[in-house]
């Protein structure tokens, strides 16, 4: 009875160990399988290794969309050609006053009163531009009204000299000319019955300050009007006398070139 059972034993311990020795080689035989790989980003055919290989296509990534281009800006149409458009540095500017922009400016003008000449005040002035606010201006007239009869006639030679000081630019804007002013006005007094005519002369010579303004275009035209006083230092006073202080002023068309 012993020997049964040992012999029981020992056949169930002879079947067990066979079993463990039958499945390590089975594990053995068929080997350990490998981590699948870490899965990439990059487009193509990726290989996984498993038990079997398998191939897995993995799409493309899509490009992405591309950006429409921005529509330029509408420009206004050009409806005329810029030869015929008055502009400084393609600023537009109302025709003739590209002078009120521009620190350039024409050096000499001469300029005249044109009613004068038909009131019989001949006359005529010179200015040389000297810097941008200065200039220096001379001026000579004669006066001569018209209609007189033969028994009273008056005439009369003005001359003068002026130092415009312009506050914005020469022959531009406000100014202030101090100068020196000389006249001589003679009166001639005739009659049937006189042997000699009598004659009286007026003389005034002093300084004068005036305040005026001129206004320049782009084409040199020019208009200045100016008013002030002056002091006579004239020694020669007639038996109408003389006033110590006197009116004086101006109104004048130029042209100014360079």
């Amino acid at each position: 009875m012993a020997r049964g059972l040992l012999y029981g034993w020992t056949m169930n311990k002879l079947a067990a160990l066979a079993f463990i020795v039958a499945s390590s080689s089975v594990a053995l035989a068929q080997g350990t399988p490998a981590p699948a790989p870490a899965p990439t980003t990059a487009a193509g055919p990726v290989v996984v290794v498993s038990p079997a290989p398998v191939i897995v296509t993995q799409p493309a990534p899509a490009a992405p969309a591309a950006t429409a281009p921005a529509a330029p800006a509408t420009a206004a149409p050009q409806t005329e050609p810029w030869e015929n458009v008055n502009h400084i540095n393609g600023q537009l500017v109302p025709v003739g006053q590209e002078n009120d922009y521009l620190k350039k400016f024409k050096k000499w003008n001469v300029s005249t009163n044109p009613l004068g000449w038909v009131l019989g005040s001949y006359g005529v002035s010179v200015s040389y531009g000297l810097n941008q606010n200065i200039a220096i201006r001379g001026d000579v007239n004669y006066y001569s009204p018209p209609g007189q009869d033969g028994s009273f006639k008056t005439s009369g030679v003005e001359l003068g000299v002026g130092l415009p000081l312009y506050f914005r630019r020469t022959y531009q804007g406000l100014f202030l000319e101090p100068g020196i002013i000389s006249r001589t006005f003679k009166d001639t007094y005739s009659c049937d019955g006189c042997a000699v005519a009598d004659e009286t002369t007026n003389t005034t010579f002093g300084p004068q300050v005036l305040v005026g303004w001129h206004w320049t275009w782009s084409s040199g035209l020019n208009f200045a009007i100016a008013g002030g006083v002056g002091r006579n230092w004239s020694a020669k006073d007639t038996e109408f006398g003389s006033d110590e202080v006197f009116g004086n002023g101006y109104m004048r068309f130029g042209y100014a070139f360079n």
